[in-house]
């Protein structure tokens, strides 16, 4: 009897024993998951905070839109989780609406303020189509339709007529090479003979030619934007020479810059 009882002691001891182990196991298992449970709960409740909302919004670099203007197409993030901004829906958003962004990045900056930064459009150049005028960038983009009364204040660029055959819209881009030319040509001028042009056109002929007309009506032909630093220098001299010899002109051309045509 007594090695039965010392045999059955030590069943019981190691049933004990693999008892207290699965408590103090499933004890573990249970407050690490109540741990991960209230880590979650937290971070939840965190995220969800006014913490992390915008409260602020600012831009930069911004002259022709006011901050009020741009953040029409942007009011949405004030109040929005900084987490959930669509950031590249934002930007496509304000360059598709507001015609003179050339660019918008937007950056968040943590934990609750977000910050623009904009490039904007330079006027370029103005073009006509009948009676109507219209701004455009260096790229072609128009970037809003003026006045005839508006153009006295974009006097310092070229107007092109015969650009355009259509009445166009604000944030369409003009195709022509031709059009872009005329201001490419247009800035590189001598300022004497730039206070000398009122106005370029577009040739209906087969090459575009692009021609500039002074304020006395005569016509420069330029032809296209090839060889313009030439073509600008040969026409100094050529104004110098009919200057010193008093004769007058109706036509330069300069399409072959071999063999310039003068009438």
């Amino acid at each position: 009897m007594g090695l039965i009882e010392k045999k059955d002691g030590r069943i019981l001891k190691r049933k004990r024993r693999s008892i207290r182990k699965k408590f103090w196991y499933f004890l573990r298992v249970f407050l690490i998951v109540i741990f991960f449970l209230g880590l979650l709960y937290g971070v939840n409740y965190f995220y969800n905070s006014s913490y992390f909302k915008i409260n602020s919004i600012i831009i930069n670099s911004n002259t022709h839109y006011s901050d009020e203007e741009i953040l029409e197409y942007a009011n949405e993030l004030m109040g929005m989780n900084i987490f959930e901004i669509d950031k590249k829906g934002i930007e496509e958003k304000l360059i598709e609406n507001l015609f003179w962004l050339k660019g918008v990045k937007l950056d968040k900056v943590f934990p609750n303020e977000v910050i623009f930064e904009v490039i904007e459009r330079k006027p370029y150049i103005t073009i006509s189509y009948r009676s109507n005028y219209y701004l455009l960038d260096n790229e072609g983009v128009i970037l809003e339709e003026l006045v005839k009364d508006e153009l006295d204040y974009y006097k310092n660029l070229i107007l092109v007529r015969n650009a355009i055959s259509y009445k166009a819209e604000a944030g369409e881009k003009v195709a022509k090479k031709s059009v872009l030319s005329c201001g490419e040509i247009y800035l590189t001028l001598d300022s004497e003979i730039k206070n000398e042009i009122e106005e370029a056109w577009i040739d209906d002929n087969y090459s575009g030619d692009i021609i500039f007309k002074t304020i006395e009506g005569k016509k420069i032909i330029f032809g296209n934007s090839k060889d313009i630093m030439q073509k600008n220098e040969i026409l100094k001299q050529i104004l110098k020479q009919l200057s010193k010899e008093d004769n007058n002109y109706y036509i330069i051309d300069l399409r072959n810059i071999e063999n310039p045509i003068i009438k």
